[in-house]
């Protein structure tokens, strides 16, 4: 069953500090109490139950586009689409989430959550410092305190095209998240039926799960996924296969590949 997204909107905070100036012939003030590295969250007050997950998904609308042409050979070129309606990646990266933890173990859920100003995230690398979560503004206050023991984060991940089977050979750049790759290099050849090869339209997800301890923040483990698939493509859309297919079905084909795989990489950090 479908569950509700809370989307929250991070919003970052102005930190003031204050120094007093100490005179030698005074009285020394009480030591003031010690503050906690900046990369150490406050202390963790909030009842957890280990059978809760939070999960929080940050996959984003943009679609990476990637192009191969006989005339340019293995030379990459690189585009973006965006895919619509809006969340609607989001929403599949945290159905498949939410459907492997109720699978994992009986009393299992899980809380999802996403955001509606994911630039303020900037690279997902960035996101842990020294093995530590750090979430800008409100969302990391809000997902601490859901009363889940840990969090599912499904970002984007940079991967090498070889890591996904049904890609094309000779991609000489980085996958990152939801993408197409169009390969129309196979017209240049010609089959022993003298027909020119058709080109490969292949949809593609390269992602990263990350587990996190939610009363301290810290990566527990992970897990990068990469994998693809081939759309259909005819004689009579071979030359250009991607204006052959619609909005609606380029979304499907991506979704079709978060529902199908997704899971398995979330089971595997999650079994009991």
């Amino acid at each position: 069953m479908k569950r509700r997204l809370l989307y929250l909107l991070p919003l970052l905070p102005a930190l003031a500090f204050a120094q007093g100036a100490r005179h030698k012939d005074k009285a020394e003030p009480p030591p003031a109490p010690a503050l906690l590295p900046a990369s150490a969250p406050a202390e963790d007050k909030a009842p957890r139950d280990a059978n809760k997950f939070a999960a929080l998904s940050l996959l984003g609308d943009s679609v990476q586009l990637i192009s191969l042409t006989p005339a340019r050979g293995d030379t990459v070129q690189t585009g973006e689409w965006t895919a619509a309606p809006a969340g609607g990646l989001d929403n599949a990266v945290l159905q498949a989430v939410n459907a492997a933890v109720a699978s994992s173990a009986q009393g299992r859920e899980a809380k999802l959550y996403t955001s509606s100003t994911r630039s303020l995230f900037g690279d997902p690398a960035a996101l842990f410092v020294d093995g530590r979560l750090s979430l800008p503004g409100k969302l990391g206050e809000a997902v601490r305190q859901s009363g889940a023991a840990r969090l599912l984060l499904v970002t984007r991940s940079r991967q090498e095209p070889a890591l996904a089977g049904a890609l094309p050979a000779r991609i000489l750049t980085s996958l990152e998240g939801p993408g197409f790759v169009l390969d129309q290099r196979p017209a240049e050849q010609i089959g022993f039926d003298g027909q020119a090869g058709l080109p490969v339209l292949a949809p593609y997800v390269s992602i990263r799960v990350a587990l996190v301890d939610l009363a301290d923040l810290k990566l527990k483990r992970e897990q990068s996924l990469a994998v693809a698939s081939r759309l259909p493509v005819s004689r009579a859309s071979a030359a250009n296969p991607w204006a052959a297919t619609t909005a609606e079905q380029r979304v499907k084909a991506l979704q079709a590949l978060i529902e199908t795989e997704l899971p398995k990489a979330v089971l595997s950090l999650v079994q009991p």
